[in-house]
């Protein structure tokens, strides 16, 4: 969420020149509140170096499940605890970059695979034609098209009752 707050924050500082300067800057000043309250260090497990994915509030403790994949949304909360010096730089290294094959193209690997999770960071980090992470959306849309199309055929057969 810090993410989008800091790119509602951009889009006010150039709109703070309207007639509604004011309500702007108040606005901005909500934002730099928030995000500067947002400490990511709480989600951070040191013997990991990874975010978990959330707070056991009865246990008292960081869940076992945790944002390990750099083809995912889990980029954006790294990024942004990274730069808040929340966590430690060297977590980034720690995602995964796993790769995976589909025919003779490869990508990187996601939770489930889904646009989603490939596509959403995006929005607020610039993808940089070539790179693994702009080949790996690539391959995603790939092969969610080579999927759709088994689907089409798969639905064909069943109408056609082969």
């Amino acid at each position: 969420m810090s993410g989008y707050l800091y790119t509602l924050k951009i889009f006010l500082e150039e709109k703070v020149h309207t007639q509604y300067k004011e309500r702007i800057e108040k606005l901005i000043e909500i934002i730099d509140k928030i995000i500067e309250d947002t400490d990511f260090s709480y989600l951070y497990s040191e013997e990991n170096r990874l975010l978990s994915i959330g707070f056991n509030i009865e246990e008292n403790k960081l869940t076992d499940t945790y944002y390990d994949l750099l083809a995912t949304e889990a980029r954006q909360a790294s990024l942004i605890a990274i730069a808040k010096k929340d966590i430690e730089a060297k977590h980034w290294n720690n995602l995964s970059r796993t790769l995976t094959k589909i025919d003779k193209y490869k990508g990187l690997i996601s939770w489930s695979g889904t646009a989603f999770e490939y596509l959403m960071p995006n929005i607020n980090i610039k993808r940089y034609k070539g790179s693994l992470l702009d080949e790996s959306c690539k391959f995603m849309i790939m092969s969610q098209q080579k999927y759709a199309g088994k689907l089409r055929n798969t639905m064909g057969n069943i109408r056609s009752g082969i």
